[in-house]
């Protein structure tokens, strides 16, 4: 079962950013490192690890075994741009 998770989050969305398919990522246990900002994406759609991550979440989400993102637009970069400022990814 997956449940997406919006990249800007609702509560800072416009209404076309809330309705824009290309605001959202999945699974459930990526949605949750992804809203707390412990993980993001590069915009070749590489894994961004927050060094605040702990080594139990690194091995859970299996880190060492993401194939990036593909299929990423520059819709999903700008939003995804949002993100990384948002969590202090540089």
């Amino acid at each position: 079962m997956l449940r997406a998770s919006r990249i800007v989050p609702c509560a800072n969305c416009t209404d076309e950013q809330r309705l824009d398919v290309h605001n959202g990522v999945a699974p459930a246990l990526w949605n949750a490192a992804f809203s707390r900002g412990l993980v993001s994406f590069a915009d070749d759609g590489s894994v961004l690890e927050s060094p605040q991550l702990s080594a139990m979440a690194r091995r859970a989400l299996n880190l060492r075994e993401v194939s990036p993102l593909s299929g990423l637009r520059d819709a999903h970069r700008a939003n995804l741009a949002l993100h990384r400022a948002a969590n202090g990814f540089h």
